[in-house]
């Protein structure tokens, strides 16, 4: 069964070596150890910004010639080989006979957002003969949720949408981060792997967060700012129970829950305008969307992890064993938790099986179905968990 490379099957390396290059050199081999022989196909490179570089992906390539591979920039990275570490290199690879891989990438420098989601998912779906069932995506947090509904848009039906934003250098910040697809690495852009044909897989996603306090309707927003609720500037909304919105609340996001929607998502605040009233949010909520603040203590935080990953196995295809784990956790969850952020991979492998191998790094906004199993957002402060195996 290891070695049976028509099952889909990841190998994972991660080292947290200051050089770079001898960290993914080190996770390389250990990627190496664990295929046996079998030649992977596609692959997912995780860095922190500081460690990030093209030299990365030129040795993950040279060392698999052909591999599809994307990558991102992140604000820590975790694995089932070495665990939770905040400036490392970890490399997941995969091996399959009957899973395709594809991979696609394009910045909105030239034609926009819009145009180069739907690019990139167009090249991504041209290149398999095979049904797109699960499409990985990193990008670039400032435009990370444009990106995400470009690319939903021009997804193939029934295909399922996850990842996470790729990480700059502040939290909140709009540092640039970066991006590799193959042999490329940019900026201000989104890289995709999409698997096509016959895989199994699961996702779930969780918070810990909890609604305290009144609703309202957001009457007035654009892009990156709510500027009213209930008629009134939104500071006034928050003000009960927020003196200023920024590092200080990361710990209180509001719930968003749109028309129609079977559950909320959640935005983190990231700044408030005390001339206006506005606050800064990543990403963007709706006109008639309801809000409400949230509050979580560590415990509810690490919780939420353990309920989300007992629900993505329990809502694994019947007949089918997951055989990997991937894991895009919230940069701002590992602000709350702090000295406790390596609990959540430690809930997360206790609910796994021991030899099961995992990968997975902090994103600044994760990208997952709520509710409705296709029903794809841009999520703050979330734990997403995404199994995968093959059908039959």
């Amino acid at each position: 069964m290891a070695h049976n490379p028509r099952m889909l099957r990841m190998a994972v390396g991660q080292s947290d070596d200051v050089d770079g290059v001898a960290a993914v050199r080190e996770a390389i081999e250990q990627c190496r150890e664990q295929l046996g022989g079998d030649e992977p196909r596609a692959g997912l490179l995780f860095a922190t910004f500081d460690s990030f570089d093209p030299a990365l992906v030129r040795e993950v390539r040279e060392a698999f010639p052909g591999i599809r591979l994307i990558g991102s920039s992140s604000s820590a990275e975790m694995s089932s080989v070495v665990g939770y570490r905040e400036d490392s290199v970890t490399l997941a690879v995969f091996v399959s006979d009957t899973v395709q891989f594809t991979t696609a990438a394009a910045t909105w420098e030239l034609g926009g957002v819009e145009a180069a989601g739907r690019t990139a998912v167009e090249a991504a779906c041209a290149a398999t003969d095979a049904t797109p069932r699960l499409c990985i995506m990193v990008a670039d947090a400032i435009e990370g949720q444009r990106a995400l509904e470009s690319v939903r848009r021009a997804l193939p039906e029934g295909a399922v949408l996850v990842g996470g934003a790729s990480s700059g250098v502040t939290l909140g910040a709009p540092n640039p981060s970066y991006q590799a697809c193959d042999d490329l690495v940019i900026e201000h852009g989104l890289a995709l792997l999409v698997l096509s044909g016959p895989l199994a897989f699961s996702v779930a996603v969780g918070t810990g967060l909890r609604p305290v306090g009144p609703t309202g309707v957001v009457t007035r927003s654009v892009y990156g700012r709510i500027d009213e609720i209930d008629g009134r500037p939104a500071t006034s909304f928050t003000a009960a129970y927020l003196d200023v919105a920024g590092p200080a609340t990361f710990g209180n996001p509001l719930a968003i829950s749109e028309a129609g929607a079977s559950a909320p998502y959640h935005r983190v605040l990231l700044a408030q305008d005390r001339a206006t009233g506005g606050l800064s949010i990543a990403g963007s909520v709706p006109v008639g969307a309801t809000v409400q603040l949230t509050t979580a203590t560590s415990d509810d935080i690490v919780a939420a992890t353990a309920d989300t990953v007992r629900r993505a196995t329990e809502a694994f295809p019947a007949g089918a064993t997951p055989s990997a784990a991937l894991i895009f956790s919230c940069a701002v969850r590992k602000f709350l938790l702090g000295s406790r952020t390596a609990q959540e991979l430690g809930e997360a492998r206790s609910l796994l099986p021991a030899d099961l191998p995992v990968a997975g790094m902090y994103c600044t906004g994760e990208i997952g179905p709520v509710g409705d199993a296709l029903a794809t957002r841009f999520l703050n402060e979330t734990f997403v968990t995404v199994l995968l195996g093959t059908d039959g």
